[in-house]
């Protein structure tokens, strides 16, 4: 098992970062997510909610599923990922601090994975965090 976890600090309300990370928007925040399946715009996710993912980059696309094994709204999401590449689940959190907001970030794959893979994949966190913060401190997206 492998696991990688990254945090940010925001300038910018809990309540206002967990409307960017809710699921149904992870193709605004996150780079590799281009479709979710499983969320309208108005839905709630809850314990047991499942949604399709494709992910990747220009030059390949994967399919994989999620489901959410624990929810607290503008706190914590924990979600199993299955079906696809790199299984193994992920959690999202999301506390207040005396300046803004922390989220924390943590991939756990069910499978050992090589250095350079462990290095692309927390890039990739880093760079996907870069752009919540970005877009969070912007107001970019509407709660």
């Amino acid at each position: 098992m492998t696991e990688i976890t990254r945090s940010i600090e925001i300038m910018a309300s809990k309540h206002h970062v967990w409307s960017h990370v809710h699921p149904k928007n992870w193709t605004r925040i996150f780079d590799f997510v281009k479709s979710v399946n499983g969320y309208s715009d108005d839905g709630e996710a809850g314990v047991g909610t499942t949604a399709d993912i494709v992910a990747g980059g220009a030059d390949a696309a994967v399919s994989y599923h999620i489901e959410i094994t624990e929810f607290v709204k503008d706190s914590r999401i924990v979600y199993r990922r299955y079906g696809g590449p790199l299984s193994g689940r992920g959690k999202i959190e999301v506390r207040s601090t005396g300046f803004g907001t922390t989220v924390q970030r943590t991939s756990y794959y069910d499978d050992a994975l090589s250095e350079d893979t462990i290095k692309s994949l927390g890039a990739g966190i880093d760079k996907d965090n870069l752009r919540l913060k970005r877009v969070a401190e912007a107001g970019d997206l509407a709660e």
